[in-house]
């Protein structure tokens, strides 16, 4: 790497903490991921970064994506499975309608190409999709604009929408996960980077992300480890791969932002439709009530739509662990179901 390549890093690195302060300050959803992006994107377009990240910095961002994936795979998450049953499978079912459907629709509306399509309709994993993303032939521009706009209009508009349905609940205080011992942090993060490794030289499709999610799942499922990754070590991760994306808009036109600020949005009204559709099937057939499975279902960051849930004083074991439940079967299956895709006759690298 150059002097300049590093002088960039550097100044893109900087940019994006600075944003995702302000967007911390401001109080706005995942600030640290998103406030990056826009940042570092709005210098890329301006011309002060003028090139992207170079790939080999992001390897160990993509590790400590999966670590965090596989934190939130818990005994505690895994035994609300027998509370809902009936609602998780609803879920699953509403998950798949609502790919396919958005895939569907950029591809023949837009003329997306299969990996854009697929990146950018994934709801709930916003930073893995992202991740991932970056390591195909997707237009990494179209994914993080879109995932970004489904994000915000989300965290604008739900909590209208589901004050207006009159049945929330009065849920007891619940407490947020906490993270892990010092102890639990160096064991999983050893795990980790021995998965990612393995996986990797294995060429298993995301490797340097699955790899660590299935080793620290493990680890949480065997109480080897408790907790969360803490947030000293989230927030670089979280800048880090904002700083990533926004470089990406180097050289890029703002007229072409506002049209695919369009196209996401448009794609956000199918997933919204399908989400509730799934929402509402899964009130009546689980017995819970609406307003419950509206926010569990929506399409947007699971941090976001778990901490919404404490806000708009719903049950947040219930939204938390079908959030969660979705960010995970997302995490897991998208590298996979993405390497089933590329067999597909015509279908992008």
């Amino acid at each position: 790497m150059t002097k300049q390549d590093l002088e960039q890093v550097i100044a893109a690195l900087a940019i994006g903490l600075g944003g995702g302060a302000v967007f911390w300050w401001l109080g706005l959803p995942a600030p640290w991921l998103a406030g990056s992006v826009v940042t570092v994107a709005a210098a890329s377009l301006s011309g002060v970064i003028r090139q992207p990240m170079p790939r080999h910095l992001s390897k160990i961002i993509f590790i400590l994506l999966g670590l965090q994936i596989g934190g939130a795979v818990t005994p505690e998450t895994l035994n609300t499975l027998s509370r809902w049953p009936l609602s998780f499978m609803a879920l699953a079912a509403t998950m798949v309608v609502l790919v396919w459907s958005g895939v569907v629709f950029f591809r023949k509306v837009y003329g997306w190409d299969r990996a854009t399509s697929y990146f950018a309709v994934m709801p709930g994993a916003l930073s893995v999709a992202l991740a991932l993303a970056a390591d195909t032939r997707a237009d990494l521009k179209k994914v993080s604009v879109s995932q970004v706009i489904r994000l915000f209009v989300l965290v604008a508009i739900l909590p209208s929408l589901i004050s207006s349905l009159g049945d929330l609940s009065d849920a007891p205080p619940q407490v947020l996960p906490q993270p892990g011992s010092l102890r639990d942090l160096v064991m999983v993060l050893g795990a980790g980077l021995v998965a990612g490794f393995i996986f990797d030289k294995l060429k298993v499709p995301a490797g340097l992300v699955l790899g660590p999610a299935l080793a620290s799942a493990a680890m949480h499922v065997g109480e080897v480890v408790h907790g969360t990754l803490p947030l000293w070590l989230l927030v670089p991760v979280f800048v880090f791969l904002g700083t990533m994306i926004g470089m990406r808009f180097a050289g890029v036109k703002p007229a072409d932002i506002a049209s695919i600020g369009g196209a996401g949005l448009a794609g956000l009204g199918v997933a919204l439709a399908v989400s509730i559709a799934g929402a509402a099937a899964a009130s009546m057939i689980a017995d819970v009530p609406f307003a419950w499975t509206v926010l569990a279902f929506a399409p947007g960051g699971m941090e976001a739509m778990t901490i919404m849930a404490f806000a708009l004083g719903l049950d947040p074991a219930f939204v938390g662990a079908h959030q969660i439940g979705r960010f995970v079967l997302i995490a897991l299956a998208m590298p996979l179901v993405w390497r089933f895709i590329q067999q597909k006759p015509g279908a992008p690298e």
